[in-house]
């Protein structure tokens, strides 16, 4: 399996720390306000990776994290926790913000049929985790405190810049202007911040070095490593994650362990709507349940996801989510006719196996969902054209089932015409060979009605679910 490695800025072959396995860890929602169809568009993009992976014969550890604390409105770490303002938006504590948002996560997920991963960690619950990490850090002399918090000193991590290509020099004459000047260095980051002293924090800690709460850098790292050991095999995020988050994770990590922090790296690239990428900052945040208001399926959104490569910058559009729609109704009516074999004509198995092999050829290729669809499109072009015989129905079904693996878009979940409906079928067929016209009409109605479609062909009736 080859995946792009941002660490590397090539497409690596994917050598796992132990053989057949693979530990993979994503950093998650921060829960002060519902997820917008670009976080979707990243976690499906993750999921399809761990399903990549187990199509390939990998077991895989998944952890996916719940930053329910400490993540601050500026990466420059100054401003409200994202928490703590949600509490304050919506008049709630941040502990009830943070249990809304996050049972609303879970179920959008499970909507999008995204897998749930080994493990969904919170932050919360691993403070004790990552005060331990600052101590460590904090023995091997990567630490200062300064009157807001604990920082890591960026300077003593050689290679600092490296992972995401800073230039530090610029980042340092920006500082000239930082709203805190107390830090050694424009690149340095809070470990654990101080609660203020003016009022009290819902959610706040004892620490060694005074009652606050952890920087939201270090939960991660504190959090993967406790799942997954101080490697990992596959860190993931947004691109947006690359020069800031992820490059803190990497320096307070492996300044900890001293090893590497995860062997490939892989960044899901932003989703734009007119020209501007999607973001709650900007406004123009859509969440999932205002497109599922507009009659758009959950599993067309997914279907929407896939159709653009994890790497490329993707535009988002109410246009482009019903051509995925419509897509997937074809998809779906392609599908029926594996209840509808001919007793004539030749097989397409051969077609089948093909098609197998081509997408497996372009998911382990750094997960070409896009080539994937497009293996699909054909083969259900040629299905629609000749039908399947019985002897297609076992491998086609098989077809099927590995789709639903790997793209989670499962297409057996229609069952068969009820025996009631096949009567209807049969009289049409009925009416139409003794050509009583305005009955096989009515009939066809009557179907429609039903949510049954009706084409007629050389091989006889065919329906299919309008």
């Amino acid at each position: 399996m080859k995946l792009y490695n941002t660490l590397t800025r090539q497409t690596d072959e994917i050598q796992p720390l132990h053989a057949g396995k693979l530990k993979i860890y994503t950093c998650g929602p921060t829960v002060y306000d519902y997820a917008h169809i670009g976080h979707w568009f990243n976690y499906i993009r993750m999921d399809t990776l761990v399903r990549a992976a187990q199509a390939d014969g990998f077991d895989t550890t998944w952890v996916m994290n719940i930053t329910d604390v400490g993540h601050l409105v500026s990466d420059a770490d100054d401003g409200e926790d994202k928490l703590e303002k949600g509490a304050k938006r919506e008049g709630k504590t941040a502990w009830e913000v943070a249990e809304f948002y996050t049972e609303d996560f879970l179920e959008c997920m499970e909507l999008l049929h995204i897998q749930q991963p080994t493990y969904i960690v919170k932050a919360t619950d691993h403070i004790e985790e990552q005060i331990k990490l600052i101590e460590t850090l904090e023995t091997k002399g990567y630490t200062y405190v300064i009157d807001d918090g604990v920082y890591y000193d960026t300077s003593k991590f050689e290679g600092y810049a490296a992972f995401a290509r800073l230039d530090l020099d610029e980042q340092q004459e920006g500082a000239r202007v930082s709203v805190n000047d107390q830090k050694k260095n424009a690149s340095d980051f809070a470990l654990w911040k101080f609660s203020p002293q003016d009022h009290k924090r819902d959610m706040e800690w004892p620490s060694p070095w005074g009652t606050g709460f952890p920087g939201w850098h270090i939960e991660c790292s504190a959090m993967a490593m406790t799942y997954l050991g101080e490697t990992l095999d596959i860190h993931t995020g947004g691109i947006d994650h690359i020069p800031v988050h992820h490059t803190n994770e990497i320096a307070q990590s492996e300044a900890a362990t001293g090893k590497r922090f995860a062997n490939y790296w892989m960044h899901s690239n932003h989703l734009t709507i007119e020209g501007e990428k999607i973001s709650k900052s900007l406004g123009n945040g859509i969440r999932l349940q205002e497109i599922l208001e507009q009659g758009i399926s959950a599993d067309a959104v997914r279907l929407n996801v896939l159709e653009s490569h994890y790497r490329s910058q993707s535009k988002f559009s109410m246009e482009t989510l019903q051509a995925s729609a419509n897509r997937l109704k074809h998809w779906q009516q392609v599908a029926d006719l594996v209840w509808q074999p001919q007793t004539s004509g030749e097989s397409i198995s051969a077609g089948i196996v093909q098609a197998a092999d081509d997408i497996r050829n372009a998911l382990t290729n750094d997960l070409n969902t896009a080539q994937i669809l497009s293996i699909v499109d054909q083969l259900f072009s040629a299905v629609e054209a000749n039908f399947l015989t019985a002897a297609d129905v076992e491998p086609f079904n098989e077809f099927l089932d590995y789709l639903d693996a790997i793209l989670g878009i499962d297409l057996h979940s229609k069952a068969d015409l009820t025996h009631a409906e096949k009567q209807l079928l049969t009289e049409r067929q009925t009416t139409r060979d003794a050509k009583d016209w305005a009955r096989s009409d009515a009939l066809r109605d009557q179907l429609l009605s039903a949510g049954i479609g009706v084409r007629d062909t050389a091989a006889g009736q065919i329906w299919y679910r309008s």
